[in-house]
């Protein structure tokens, strides 16, 4: 029967586990407490900062463009308030016009001023005082509450200049509308340096305090409940591995010491905790036997011997109730520094052994007997023969069971039943046991064996679960809410090589995560508690569908897992296609109105110019001129749309891309001296023929000049124009494409010995994002009404898809088009201009006029 003493040392132990809980727990929240609160301290002082800086800029546009432009359209003697007056413009803006005043409180105030409504109130008074009595104080910043609302304070002083004399010098000096409408009496008489008042900006803390006090109860509570659940388990197994052996123990001297001079040592086992009182308990019982020994040294001689046998009896007794306590605290040593079943057993056999005396120990593993362990190794062959043939009965039954020379021993748990051990004496001869020590011994080896199957279990699911991380194909990452990366599996390290755990997601990803993090994108999806789907673009161009799944339960808040999928393919894919509808709706169009609009249109050109040679009014001619550009212009558009719509094939050459390029420079001389315009050839030597017709390369190129020549400024354009060859090898079609998502064209496969790589920049105003998806679209265009049929880039489109090349966009400092051509098969590289360029490169600038 247990005693409620019994429990002292678990008490002691759970207190102090307690204490060391609430402890952290405080330190956690004292530290997250201050951390959230300078993070709102800098928060506040950036958006006052900020409002002084509009004030500024304000003030400072007044003072140096309106008031002068002001002061131009009116008399020198008058002066317009609204518009001259930096505090009173200020005051409009900042104050009567604010339409977030719970957002910030803004105030240019003096202790005497010439406004009532800039008249300073206690807590103003006060800080005007301050930067009176400092002249070297410039700001003055710290909390206030201000109508019963904490409020972020920063004032800065503010003095009288030059200028300022005007309106507060002399009152005869100072303007009439400034006499007319607040008096003489106030805001005069000052001198430039003095102090004139303050500004003063408050940022309202109260909503921010609340929020971090609510952040801090949250995280509190989750810490302490989470602490709560670690704390129940610690309790449960101290109790199954310490607290129930130590009561097991005094439960055996309870049982031993049951007569009334036995009393002194079990009433110790009642004192104090339970190691405390197995001390004492022995501590009492080497007292009761020095007792005895002089109570023994009083008797008769006759009995002196006797007296001195039970002496050593019970000396005998007590050095091996010690020694199973050391034998009992040897085995809790096995479990900590165990790794296996045979680990354990290989350290906790031998010691069992040598405390009974035995010449063998064996154990058999329960219910098959496959595995079985003996102490010394290598074991005797007949071990296992001399195990009872009922020894699953022996295990089942929990009871020892003792034989000549053999001792078994069943070792089990509180609910299963693990093995048995034998003991052995080779002489034949069983020593006196307690049954009762033998069971205490099995049921804690039986315990420390379950704790291993339990580690071990664990270890194994560790491991298929790694295995299974491990196994998935595609970047896996285990993410924190800030960032950082804490797992990766073989194609997340494989996505960025060398880069370990603990660097950002942005390591992975490419500087454009780190954006896509600031602007609250996948960061919203890792803080997040529902799954979500992102795509980003990374640089390359590159197109990543990301998908985050937050982790929410157990000690994983805060994490989320990403799972990353390269679809770059598939949107160009699903690019080509939208393109290729949008061009075949376009033939059918194209089809249909070639014969419903053209001759209608040639009939109208006709009887126009018919009229021109009959008509002699001058009016009438230019009518009918602009009748006939403007069906001429139709006529050119059907034409183009025609173009696109026939099936007919482009040549496939060979030609010369360098020399083709010689030529339309040439022949845009004329239209970029006109434009004030530069054009610079960087062609490289010994460039291969391409596989293309010089007419589809002429057309090509003269969409991409004119483009440019309409996008750069006049008189200080510049277009650049660079040949290079690119890799060799086959290609299974060539694609094209608008950085920023814009489609491009597949061309059927060729088998080339490598691509010729063709590259147009020009210095205009670039192409912005989003019109990437659509330049390449039929009757797309920015220019002016009149200048562009938005089919140029279409026309390019095609020409290159039927070539097998393909076409990429950039738009940021300018458009740059890169376009790749293959290179003929079997033929020549085309020989360099020797007269232009070194032995790398051809270069040449062909030059406008800039006067």
């Amino acid at each position: 029967m247990s005693h409620p003493l019994h429990g002292k040392i678990q008490h002691k132990f759970l207190l102090g586990l307690a204490c060391i809980f609430l402890l952290l727990g405080g330190v956690f929240l004292f530290s997250l407490n201050l951390h959230l609160r300078e993070m709102l301290h800098i928060e506040a002082e950036a958006k006052a900062e900020l409002v002084f800086s509009h004030v500024s800029s304000l003030q400072q546009y007044v003072r140096d463009t309106l008031r002068p432009s002001v002061r131009g359209h009116i008399p020198d003697e008058d002066f317009l308030l609204e518009a001259m007056s930096t505090s009173f413009v200020t005051r409009k803006v900042f104050v009567d016009l604010n339409g977030q005043r719970e957002q910030y409180l803004y105030r240019r105030v003096s202790m005497s001023p010439r406004n009532p409504a800039s008249q300073a109130n206690e807590l103003e008074r006060e800080l005007i005082t301050g930067f009176r009595n400092d002249g070297a104080l410039r700001t003055l910043r710290g909390y206030r509450v201000i109508d019963g609302v904490e409020h972020y304070i920063l004032a800065r002083p503010v003095y009288f200049e030059a200028d300022c004399m005007y309106c507060h010098g002399d009152p005869a000096d100072a303007p009439r509308v400034l006499l007319e409408r607040y008096g003489a009496a106030r805001g005069f008489g000052h001198k430039d340096g003095d102090l004139a008042g303050m500004d003063f900006v408050g940022m309202p803390v109260d909503r921010s305090v609340q929020q971090v006090r609510e952040a801090i109860t949250l995280f509190g509570g989750s810490f302490y409940a989470a602490a709560a659940g670690v704390f129940l388990l610690i309790i449960i197994f101290f109790n199954r591995l310490v607290v129930a052996n130590l009561r097991r123990l005094t439960g055996i001297f309870r049982q031993n010491f049951q007569s009334p001079g036995d009393r002194s040592i079990l009433n110790r086992l009642d004192e104090g905790d339970e190691i405390n009182s197995l001390m004492e308990a022995f501590g009492a019982f080497a007292a009761h036997l020095r007792e005895a020994r002089v109570k023994l040294e009083d008797y008769a001689a006759n009995l002196e011997d006797k007296v001195r046998e039970r002496t050593e009896d019970l000396s005998q007794e007590a050095a091996e109730h010690r020694t199973d306590v050391e034998l009992f605290v040897d085995l809790l040593g096995d479990l900590n520094s165990s790794q296996s079943h045979a680990e354990l057993l290989r350290g906790a056999l031998p010691r069992i052994a040598a405390r009974f005396g035995a010449s063998r120990a064996t154990y058999l593993c329960a219910p098959m007997g496959r595995e079985q362990y003996a102490w010394p190794t290598p074991p005797s062959p007949d071990d296992t023969a001399r195990m009872p043939e009922d020894w699953l009965n022996v295990v089942n039954a929990r009871q020892v069971r003792v034989e000549p020379g053999r001792v078994f021993v069943p070792v089990s748990t509180s609910d299963f039943s693990r093995g048995l051990m034998a003991l052995y004496w080779d002489d034949g001869r069983t020593p006196d046991l307690t049954p009762e020590v033998l069971l205490a011994l099995g049921q804690q080896l039986g315990i420390a064996i379950e704790n291993l199957d339990a580690i071990d279990a664990l270890l194994r699911q560790n491991r298929l679960l790694e295995l299974i991380f491990e196994g998935i194909s595609d970047p896996v990452l285990l993410v924190e809410e800030g960032g950082t990366v804490v797992l990766a599996n073989t194609s997340a390290r494989a996505l960025a090589d060398g880069v370990r755990p603990g660097a950002r997601i942005g390591t992975w990803l490419g500087s454009i995560s780190e954006k896509a993090l600031g602007d609250g994108g996948l960061a919203a999806a890792i803080a997040g508690r529902e799954p979500s789907n992102l795509e980003l673009e990374l640089p390359g161009p590159r197109v990543m569908a990301v998908s985050v799944y937050p982790l929410r339960d157990g000690g994983d808040m805060g994490r989320a897992v990403v799972y990353l999928r390269d679809t770059t393919l598939e949107r160009r894919v699903r690019a080509q296609m939208q393109q290729s509808e949008k061009l075949a709706a376009l033939g059918q169009l194209a089809a249909g109105l070639a014969h419903e609009i053209n001759n209608p249109l040639g009939v109208i050109n006709c009887y126009a110019q018919l009229l021109q040679k009959t008509q002699q009014d001058p009016q009438a001619q230019e009518d009918l001129e602009v009748i006939v550009q403007h069906t001429q212009k139709a006529r050119l558009v059907l034409q183009d749309l025609l173009g696109l719509a026939r099936a007919n094939r482009t040549l496939t050459g060979p030609s010369d891309l360098n020399a083709v390029l010689r030529d339309m420079a040439q022949i845009f001389r004329v239209q970029l001296e006109s434009a004030g315009a530069d054009i610079e050839l960087n062609l490289s030597r010994d460039l291969p023929r391409v596989a293309a017709d010089a007419t589809s390369l002429e057309q090509i190129l003269t969409n991409l000049l004119v483009n440019a020549i309409d996008a750069m400024p006049q008189g200080k354009g510049r277009i650049r124009v660079r040949t290079e060859t690119v890799g060799t090898g086959a290609t299974g079609g060539a694609t094209g494409g608008a950085t920023g998502g814009a489609a491009g064209a597949e061309a059927e496969g060729h088998e080339h010995r490598g691509y010729v790589r063709l590259t147009v920049s020009d210095n205009g105003p670039g192409i912005p994002p989003d019109n990437m998806t659509q330049i390449f679209d039929p009757f797309f265009t920015t220019k002016e009404i009149g200048k562009g049929t938005g089919l140029g880039l279409t026309v390019v489109h095609e020409l290159l898809r039927d070539l097998g090349g393909m076409v990429e966009v950039t738009g940021d400092g300018g458009a740059t088009f890169v376009i790749t051509l293959p290179v003929a098969s079997d033929l020549p590289p085309a020989s360099g201009d020797p007269d232009i360029g070194d032995d790398d490169a051809t270069c040449a600038n062909i030059q406008g006029d800039r006067a």
